[in-house]
């Protein structure tokens, strides 16, 4: 009997590279977002110390222009920090689809390994079945030659 091979084998192959190639694209977005998240986290470090620092000069007491650069610092920071979620959101919706394609070409990649595997059961079964007539055959045959003689 010939040797088993897979006829949508190519197939299951490029399925398995697709798979792999969006899940690389998913691990880059996440990274991505790791990223934007670290600098949120910077950002609003950053506000918290200007606060800090402007009520500690208000304390000592300080000119009306200190406090307007202060004020137009955290301005400038919440706008930064509004961007950098404004860019999340829209990163961690892109994910989500991102999701969806790997978890459908993930059920590809499961659908085409099932077959596969069926498929190799039943070349087994054959096989199996191939070999038992040939032992069958073989007997019978000397059998006959036994009886003959």
């Amino acid at each position: 009997m010939k040797k088993f091979q897979f006829s949508l084998g190519r197939m299951l192959n490029f399925q398995q590279q697709n798979l792999q190639k969006e899940k690389n694209l998913m691990g880059q977005m996440m990274e991505e977002k790791r990223g934007y998240e670290r600098q949120r986290e910077r950002m609003t470090s950053q506000l918290e110390d200007i606060h800090a620092e402007m009520d500690e000069e208000i304390r000592k007491g300080t000119t009306i222009f200190q406090i307007r650069a202060f004020t137009i610092m955290i301005e400038n920071g919440k706008l930064q920090l509004e961007g950098i979620k404004r860019k999340l959101q829209i990163l961690e919706a892109e994910i989500e689809r991102q999701r969806e394609v790997v978890v459908e070409a993930s059920r590809e990649v499961t659908k085409l390994e099932k077959l596969r595997d069926k498929k190799l059961e039943e070349y087994r079964y054959a096989e199996a079945k191939e070999q038992e007539n040939t032992v069958s055959e073989h007997v019978s045959g000397k059998f006959v030659r036994e009886s003959v003689s």
